[in-house]
């Protein structure tokens, strides 16, 4: 079959329909009238799931032999809960999306096969995909999972706000960003500096920006990670936090992300941090010129850039030969270039696979929309350290959850060196608890 179809599939690879995927209900690799069904559990949600839905019609479009039913999980985490539980039993998708933080759990389960047999297997050609992506969900050389929605946390800033406050270019540091808000509260009435919502995955990413591991054992990738290791930067992003409250320079959104950008979209703040995944969406639906710019770091600090972070599809160990060469047609597909130039430009998530950058597609993207391009160039521009391939560890949710709950305390007033200890003392007996689990 993959003779067959591939060459059909990638010389159709802009090929998608407007009818969006229903909630359908499949049986793993039932072959009907000889299509091969093969379900695709994913996280997706709004635009971007609509973004998905093209990607999956214009693949089943592409061809006849294979159909993806894509259905929606909830997030990440509510996902790979589902799936462990399922523990490969009926109703098990042949591919799940996850998140980056799901890599080391996913591993442990032992329910994926690893992506590198399927690339032997099928002859995919790994060298088209962005190395940094690889490295991170790559263990002991072995690529476990197929990197698919690659994005980082950005800084987004109101351009014509900054204009009027006399500051031409957006302040880099965290000590620039606090400086700037007495400019432009006086110059726009009373707008504050800055926000962002209680969001772990960008407190790690600015960890890992100030040159931190988050960590130990080098972000768990030299042996499985015993304790967190980001206590010295994260003190400072929650000082400066701290400090921008103290100045009345922030507005305390909890944990809402959309009611950070409802306050952005209304003046009330000039500049927060969230994921250049709804960068499309920020930019298009803002009454306002909307820049966006690398998150910002402590004077002193010269910045190391961020992982991969984002989403990837694994492959269900034990299905079918059938079904497993219909799901790596489908990821062949679904990493393509211009599939995956069409998918940055409508989402804000960047593109895996470096001949994207080399497409038509996405060079009119970029230039009708720069403001994508910079998670792009963040990324692309990172240095290749053990820091910046990025945290290796089952709790990684629990450490981004008790982070949260960390800053949410600043938020409230609370004491800085208080929270972090607190959030420490939460994950290190996290962590310890999985690690006795863990057969050897």
């Amino acid at each position: 079959m993959k003779k067959r179809l591939l060459a059909a599939i990638m010389a159709s690879t802009m090929l998608f329909v407007g009818c969006s995927n229903g909630n359908l209900e499949t049986e793993q690799g039932n072959n009907t009238n000889g299509v091969t069904e093969v379900l695709l559990w994913h996280s997706m949600s709004g635009n971007v799931q609509e973004k998905l839905n093209e990607i999956v019609d214009g693949f089943n479009s592409s061809q006849s032999e294979i159909k993806v039913v894509a259905e929606n999980q909830g997030t990440y985490d509510e996902s790979t809960s589902k799936f462990f539980n399922m523990n490969g039993g009926s109703g098990s998708p042949a591919i799940i999306q996850i998140g980056e933080q799901n890599l080391q759990s996913m591993i442990d389960s032992n329910l994926i096969e690893p992506m590198g047999n399927l690339i032997k297997d099928y002859n995919y050609n790994i060298d088209e995909l962005v190395p940094q992506v690889v490295n991170f969900y790559s263990v002991n050389d072995t690529l476990y999972t197929m990197p698919f929605n690659a994005s980082s946390p950005v800084l987004y800033y109101n351009v014509e706000a900054l204009k009027k406050a006399g500051i031409e270019e957006v302040p880099q540091t965290f000590e620039a960003i606090l400086a700037a808000g007495e400019k432009i509260s006086s110059a726009n009435n009373g707008m504050k500096a800055f926000a962002m919502h209680a969001y772990g995955y960008a407190l790690d990413q600015m960890v890992t920006n100030l040159g931190g591991f988050i960590i130990n054992n080098e972000n768990g990738r030299t042996d499985r990670a015993t304790e967190v290791a980001y206590q010295e930067q994260m003190t400072d992003i929650f000082t400066w936090i701290s400090d921008l409250i103290k100045a009345d320079q922030f507005i305390n959104y909890g944990t809402n992300s959309q009611d950070v950008v409802t306050g952005f979209n209304n003046g009330d703040i000039s500049m927060f941090i969230t994921t250049s995944a709804s960068a499309a969406k920020i930019v298009s639906e803002a009454p306002f010129e909307v820049g966006v710019a690398y998150l910002p770091y402590s004077e002193g600090v010269e910045p190391q850039g961020v992982y991969a972070g984002g989403g990837a599809l694994c492959v269900t160990n034990g299905l079918s030969e059938e079904v497993r060469e219909a799901a790596m047609e489908f990821i062949s597909y679904a990493t393509s270039a211009e599939v995956q130039a069409t998918w940055a430009g409508g989402t804000g998530y960047f593109p895996i696979n470096s001949k994207a950058y080399e497409t038509e597609t996405m060079k009119n993207i970029y230039a009708e929309k720069p403001q994508l391009k910079v998670a792009a160039d963040q990324f692309l521009t990172s240095k290749e350290t053990k820091a910046t391939a990025g945290p290796l560890l089952s709790q990684l949710p629990q450490l981004r959850n008790d982070l949260q709950a960390a800053i949410e305390e600043v938020f409230n007033g609370g004491d800085v060196a208080k929270a972090i200890n607190n959030a420490v003392k939460n994950t290190n007996k996290a962590i310890e608890t999985a690690n006795k689990s863990i057969k050897n």
